[in-house]
């Protein structure tokens, strides 16, 4: 008698189980079909969107339609006009900087002409030819100048 009443605990304890497996299968089958729903819908916006099947959607349809699309490019040129304007900033920044980077160098080779012009008043073409190729060596100034002319 207690074999018998196990196995039925034992059937109604698995039975319980499948009722809950049952359950679940049903819960996640609408969620299912609720996703291909939002799916299909989200397709159905998306080609109207880039102008396909266009052909089932009345005036008023393609009036909003016309809206959404005007307020996203002007979204999407407004974004376009905060990013060229920071860029703008930022190169004028730089500009400034290489501006007075330039201004330093120049002062400096002002400096070295005048000694140089005062210890040897004829040769100012050489001391530029010095100054040019101190310049010329220095392999990062060099690279410098590049990325500035490159810029400007």
């Amino acid at each position: 008698m207690n074999r018998v009443l196990e196995k039925y605990q034992n059937f109604s304890a698995s039975t319980g189980h499948c009722t809950q497996l049952s359950e679940n299968k049903e819960t996640l089958c609408l969620e299912v079909d609720n996703l291909k729903k939002r799916i299909s819908h989200l397709e159905k916006n998306n080609k109207e969107m880039i102008g396909e099947e266009l052909d089932f959607l009345h005036y008023k349809d393609l009036r909003h339609l016309e809206k959404k699309l005007n307020l996203s490019v002007g979204k999407i040129r407004s974004k376009k006009d905060k990013i060229f304007l920071e860029r703008i900033r930022s190169l004028k920044a730089k500009q400034r900087s290489l501006k007075e980077e330039n201004d330093n160098f120049r002062e400096k080779n002002g400096r070295t002409q005048v000694g140089r012009s005062h210890k040897e008043p004829n040769n100012n073409n050489e001391s530029m030819d010095g100054v040019n190729r101190e310049f010329e060596r220095d392999g990062a100034t060099q690279q410098h100048l590049r990325q500035t002319t490159l810029n400007l």
